[in-house]
C-alpha cells in the first residue's frame, strides 16, 4: 500500500484536505447507493444492488460530469485502495479462522494453477500472434495474479514498455467490467452456490476491489468468500514476481532488478496479515460480539466507498484507445478461467 501522507504533501493537515473532497463524493455517493438498494430497487431484480448502483455512480461522475475531476482524484483514490484495505482487515474480525484457512488451502491450489495458465497461455499467444511475449506475461499477470498491482510490480522486472504496461491493464480493467455485469446474470438463472460464486470471483476477475465488489454483487455470502480466495491470489504474487526476474534473467533478457528472496517480503500484501490478525482473535474469542458486529458494519461502509471509487476510475474513452488485440487475450483467458474455476469447483471441491 501506498506511504501516507504522500511526500508531496509532507504532513497529515495537507493530505486530509487534499482527500477530503473525493472521498466525501464516495462517502456520500455509497449512502445514496445502498438507500436506492434498500427503498427502491425490486428484490426480483437480483441483477442490480448497491453495488453495481455505486459503481455506476463512479462511472457516471468520471464520464459525463468530468468537471473538477482533478480536484477529487486524490479522495477517490484514497477510497479505492485505503478504504479497501481497511475494510478488509476489519472483514476477518468478523470470520473464522478454520474456515479462513480452510478455503484458502483450496484456494492455494486452484490459483496457483490459474496463474500459472494464464501467465503460460498469454505469453504464448503474445509471442504467436505479434503483440511479443513480454507483453503476453504482463496480461498473464494481471488476470491471474492480482490485476494493476501485478503488472506494476512485474514491469520494472523483465523491463516492459509504457505502452505493454497500459495495454496490460487496460486488459485487465475491461475484463474485470465483463465479469461484473456476467457473474450475477448468469450464476443466479443457473443456481450457483454462494461458495461457487466466491470461488469464481475471487479468481476469475483481477483487481482485489473488483474481485471483492463481484463477489458481493452476487450476494453478501459470496462477498467474504471471494475476499479469501483474492487474498490467496494475493499472497501469491511475490513469489510470481521471483520466479519471473529469474526465469528472464537465465534467458539472457534485460531486467531491471534482481531476483532475490527478500523480493518475497517487500511484495507481499500486508492487508492480508492484519486480515488474519482480527480473524484470530474473533476465532479466539478476544473480540466481543458489539465489536464484530461494529468492524463488519464498518466494513460494508468502507466497501460500498471503495466500490464507488472503482466506478469513478473507470474511463470509457481511455479503454477505446487500448489495443484490441491486447484486449482480445484478456476476454479468452478470462473465459478460460470461468471454465477452469467452474469445473475444479465441481469436480474437485464439490461446490
Amino acid at each position: 500500500m501506498a506511504k501516507i501522507p504522500t511526500e508531496e504533501h509532507g504532513g497529515w493537515a495537507s493530505y486530509l484536505s487534499g482527500i477530503a473532497p473525493g472521498l466525501l463524493f464516495c462517502i456520500v455517493a455509497g449512502i445514496l447507493a445502498r438507500w436506492i438498494d434498500n427503498n427502491i430497487v425490486p428484490a426480483e431484480l437480483f441483477i442490480v444492488n448497491y453495488v453495481l448502483i455505486a459503481i455506476l455512480f463512479g462511472m457516471l461522475y468520471r464520464n459525463l460530469f468530468a468537471y473538477g475531476f482533478a480536484r477529487l482524484q486524490e479522495g477517490i483514490e484514497f477510497a479505492s485502495r485505503v478504504c479497501l484495505f481497511i475494510g478488509i482487515v476489519l472483514l476477518g474480525s468478523g470470520l473464522d479462522l478454520f474456515r479462513i484457512m480452510r478455503i484458502g488451502a483450496n484456494a492455494v491450489i486452484m490459483v496457483a494453477i490459474s496463474i500459472t495458465m494464464c501467465i503460460a497461455v498469454c505469453g504464448y499467444l503474445g509471442k504467436r500472434f505479434g503483440a511479443g511475449e513480454r507483453w503476453g506475461h504482463l496480461v498473464g499477470a494481471g488476470i491471474g495474479v492480482c490485476g494493476v498491482s501485478a503488472i506494476m510490480a512485474l514491469a520494472p522486472a523483465i523491463k516492459a514498455k509504457k505502452n505493454e504496461i497500459v495495454t496490460a491493464i487496460g486488459a485487465a480493467l475491461v475484463t474485470d467490467i465483463l465479469v461484473l455485469f456476467l457473474l450475477p446474470a448468469i450464476g443466479h438463472p443457473l443456481g450457483f452456490s454462494d461458495m461457487l460464486a466466491g470461488f469464481i470471483a475471487g479468481v476469475v476477475p483481477s483487481n482485489t476491489a473488483q474481485c471483492i465488489a463481484i463477489g458481493y454483487a452476487y450476494s453478501e455470502a459470496a462477498g467474504p468468500i471471494a475476499t479469501i480466495v483474492k487474498s490467496a491470489r494475493n499472497a501469491l504474487m511475490p513469489f510470481v514476481v521471483l520466479i519471473m526476474t529469474y526465469l528472464y534473467t537465465i534467458r539472457g533478457l534485460p531486467v531491471g532488478e534482481k531476483a532475490r528472496l527478500s523480493m518475497l517480503w517487500t511484495r507481499f500484501p500486508k492487508f492480508i496479515v492484519g486480515f488474519l490478525i482480527a480473524s484470530a482473535f474473533r476465532t479466539a474469542g478476544m473480540l466481543p460480539d458489539a465489536s464484530v458486529a461494529a468492524a463488519n458494519s464498518m466494513s460494508t461502509w468502507l466497501f460500498v466507498t471503495c466500490f464507488v471509487g472503482i466506478g469513478a476510475g473507470i474511463n470509457v474513452r481511455e479503454l477505446g484507445r487500448k489495443d484490441l488485440s491486447v484486449i482480445s487475450y484478456g476476454f479468452l483467458m478470462t473465459a478460460l478461467l470461468a471454465i477452469y474455476v467452474f469445473l475444479y469447483s465441481k469436480l474437485l471441491l464439490a461446490l
